[in-house]
């Protein structure tokens, strides 16, 4: 009895069997902002609970071979299991969707993402806390150098762990058979609650890419291209066309539980009185950009890759494939992406590419924008560039927008103009949040309203597609929303030749092919796929096998080649040039440019050397430059929009 409640004995009850036990408590806690949601998971979902609470312990089970370092083990796994835990709690206080592996993809961005929402005391607070972790492991390791070293039972450590492993397997492979838990997660937000932090986000590690297909061949896929036709070069219509998507943007006047001084999207209203367009139903809530815009861009479904999968961060790195740029590529269009952020957020300064665009600007190509009081850039830019790329080719121009000036968090925010205020707010902890994203729309509406002027005064054909990428994070439930659910945001297209669309509800996948389909272009089999099968209830299978066989499979559909390749495109199509240098004044080291095309993101060179740059506007510059710099070369460069130092323009 004795040697059964040994020391060793108990330590290792509570280290493989009690530990991850409170881990996961913990990781449901702070999965759901709730301090008590992880033992209400205990008992509501007793099963699903074990079969985390089992992967969690798998990972502890490694410890059993380390006899000295047991300790530093367990210290290392239970920290990273907590930190994944609690970084979830921070990204779900500010977007519905949690925390996945792909995230940890965006590492480039994060000084961005903790800039946006961490404040400075818990930025603060979380360094003290890592500090103190490390210096808490060191302690530990160095304790373990110190501590004698003890004979080890391998069979017997062994034999626990493949038991752990095996148990842990077995109960995984039961219950997803047993359809207890989830391997698709259509709502990654619920899916997550569901099948718990453990499981999910282990599975977003393992799940990537799209899975084979049943049957699938060169017959089948030969069989689902076979009746596809090829664009008429006698009907097809080129006319500018031009999609705007407005970030966290929808018609707020279908919101039940609030109610607003008037109405915060005067513009959009008109248009949708006047204009046919529809519910959009897209794959994310409160974030996830990235994923409504490849769904729009590409036509392919986000639900058919791994879950919480970012295809800009994965197969996209690396892989170019058909979008609406490439099957207007075929019809003389030139295509253009703009977006007011960072170009390298998500990538996009290197996905455009594959995806075939041939310019890109981003932020830091742009001036005379204003940033809202959460830091975000302000649409209204927007309209200054569209109609720069409308007129910087005489034929047709396909233009991608994508707004960002909607994005949250929204709580906390004061130094924002009121156009608009809440009459309204059932759920009262929410009143200040929905006043700043009232008057963001408001502005963003207004946006629209000027876009729409500036199309109209050309006399060119062009056809304006705008809808929202998802929902903002709010708290919306389907029951504070009329007629539609919280995955459906709006869309409206705006033509001057005529053209009758149908008013239907559409996932965003399918939007570009209805824009393609009007103007009789039929070329890509994603396009064609919708085109042709939208009707059938063979659609979406077919579909998923074409999306596999171009971006995984053998290319059945291109003879076994893919046709598609990263076009050479250009970042920014601005010219910097300088007129003048003029000194301020005889005594001084400030020296001014006199010239044209600065932006915020301009940086003087002095021979070799970066100086502190000021900008003042587009045309103006100014830096310090002394007696021994000022015979040397001046320059005036912008780096790439990602985060090397490559110049991507600059000056004579």
């Amino acid at each position: 009895m004795k040697k059964i409640f040994s020391k060793q004995t108990i330590f290792n009850i509570l280290s493989f069997v009690v530990l991850p036990f409170i881990i996961n408590i913990a990781l449901e806690s702070l999965g759901s902002k709730d301090l008590l949601h992880g033992f209400e998971k205990l008992f509501a979902d007793p099963y699903i609970f074990l079969c985390n609470t089992l992967i969690i312990a798998s990972t502890l089970s490694i410890g059993v071979f380390f006899k000295r370092f047991r300790v530093l083990w367990l210290s290392l796994v239970s920290f990273c299991w907590i930190a994944l835990g609690t970084v979830n709690y921070f990204i779900l206080c500010n977007r519905t969707l949690p925390f996945t592996a792909y995230d940890l993809r965006l590492f480039n961005s994060l000084p961005n993402i903790i800039k946006k929402y961490l404040s400075p005391f818990l930025l603060a607070v979380v360094c003290l806390g890592l500090i103190a972790v490390i210096l808490g492991i060191f302690i530990v390791f160095f304790k373990a150098l110190e501590s004698p070293k003890k004979k080890t039972n391998f069979i017997k450590q062994a034999a626990y762990f493949v038991f752990t492993i095996l148990l842990t397997f077995t109960n995984l492979k039961y219950a997803v058979n047993a359809g207890v838990l989830e391997t698709r997660f259509p709502e990654l937000a619920g899916s997550f609650v569901k099948n718990g932090f453990a499981y999910s986000f282990t599975v977003s590690i393992m799940d990537n890419g799209i899975n084979k297909v049943d049957r699938y061949s060169e017959k089948l896929i030969t069989s689902i291209t076979a009746e596809f036709e090829e664009s008429d070069a006698k009907q097809v219509k080129t006319p500018n066309i031009v999609f705007v998507q407005m970030e966290s943007f929808f018609d707020l006047n279908s919101l039940s539980s609030v109610e607003f001084s008037e109405n915060p999207v005067p513009n959009f209203t008109k248009l949708k009185d006047e204009c046919q367009g529809g519910l959009l139903t897209v794959p994310v809530i409160g974030a996830g950009t990235a994923n409504t815009e490849f769904e729009v861009v590409t036509g392919m479904r986000i639900s058919d890759f791994g879950a919480g999968e970012y295809p800009y961060k994965t197969i996209l790195t690396d892989t170019a494939c058909e979008s609406i740029a490439t099957n207007l590529k075929n019809h003389g269009y030139t295509s253009h992406f703009i977006h007011n952020y960072k170009g390298s957020f998500y990538g996009r300064n290197k996905v455009y590419s594959y995806l075939g665009y041939d310019n890109f600007i981003s932020l830091e190509y742009m001036s005379g924008y204003k940033k809202n009081g959460n830091g975000w850039a302000e649409d209204l830019v927007l309209t200054k560039y569209i109609e720069e790329c409308l007129n910087s080719t005489e034929g047709s121009d396909l233009i991608t927008t994508i707004s960002v000036q909607g994005h949250g968090g929204y709580s906390g925010v004061s130094d924002f103009e009121r156009h608009v205020t809440v009459t309204k707010c059932e759920k009262e902890h929410l009143h200040e949040a929905y006043e700043y994203y009232a008057n963001q729309i408001y502005e963003m509406d207004t946006f629209i309203g000027k876009l729409i002027d500036t199309v109209s005064s050309r006399d060119e054909e062009t056809i304006v597609v705008i809808y929202g990428d998802h929902l903002p994070s709010l708290e919306i439930e389907n029951d504070d929303l009329s007629g539609r659910t919280i995955y459906q945001t709006d869309y409206i297209i705006w033509n001057n030749m005529g053209i009758e669309y149908s008013e239907e509800n559409i996932g965003s996948y399918q939007l570009n092919s209805k824009i393609l389909e009007s103007i009789n272009v039929k070329d890509g089999i994603i396009n064609a796929c919708h085109q042709y099968y939208k009707n059938d209830k063979q659609y979406l299978y077919n579909l998923k096998a074409l999306e596999y066989d171009m971006l995984y499979g053998k290319h059945y559909a291109f003879d076994g080649n893919n046709p598609y390749v990263k076009s050479d495109m250009s970042i920014n199509q601005r010219k910097i040039t300088i007129y003048d240098i003029k000194q301020k004044s005889d005594d001084s080291d400030i020296y001014v440019i006199n010239g044209e095309g600065f932006t915020q993101a301009s940086l003087v060179r002095i021979g070799y050397r970066i100086v502190s740059t000021h900008y003042i506007d587009e045309n103006t510059l100014a830096f310090r430059c002394t007696p021994r710099d000022s015979e040397k070369a001046i320059a005036v460069w912008e780096k790439d929009a990602g985060s090397s130092n490559t110049v991507m323009i600059e000056s004579k």
